[in-house]
């Protein structure tokens, strides 16, 4: 499992990770990185949980992706994105957003192409049919 996860965000689709250095960032705005995420998880966040948790991912992800063109994210365009697209605009998307990049963080993401490589193969059915309906295959209950 990976701790980067890919999102829709701003104008694009970022890369978002929190390497250690990024988490000390994060816990001089928010406090320790476990309480930011038992308030993002739970319920009771601040503008500093959801601001800094994206900030701090854009930058560790380092990476992004606007009309299909690949885009660097230093530490002025992460700066940059928080300004324009979360400043004055609804928190509840940016909420979940801090959300996904928290829970890479703690239990790590598959993307789906892993993901289907990793599913265990469905089993066949170990019962067979006969071709006979189920009224004439079916156990007597024991009212009978």
């Amino acid at each position: 499992m990976q701790t980067e996860i890919d999102l829709p965000f701003a104008d694009g689709i970022y890369a978002f990770r929190l390497p250690i250095k990024r988490i000390c960032e994060i816990e001089e705005k928010a406090g320790p990185i476990d309480l930011v995420k038992h308030r993002l998880m739970q319920g009771g966040w601040s503008i500093h949980d959801v601001v800094e948790t994206i900030r701090q991912g854009l930058i560790g992800g380092g990476k992004g992706e606007v009309n299909g063109k690949a885009v660097e994210v230093t530490s002025l365009r992460a700066n940059s994105l928080v300004e324009n697209y979360i400043d004055g605009h609804a928190l509840a998307e940016h909420h979940i957003t801090a959300k996904a990049i928290i829970a890479a963080l703690y239990v790590g993401y598959a993307p789906a192409q892993e993901a289907k490589k990793k599913a265990p193969a469905k089993r066949a059915s170990q019962r067979k049919s006969t071709g006979a309906s189920p009224s004439t295959t079916s156990e007597p209950s024991a009212s009978d």
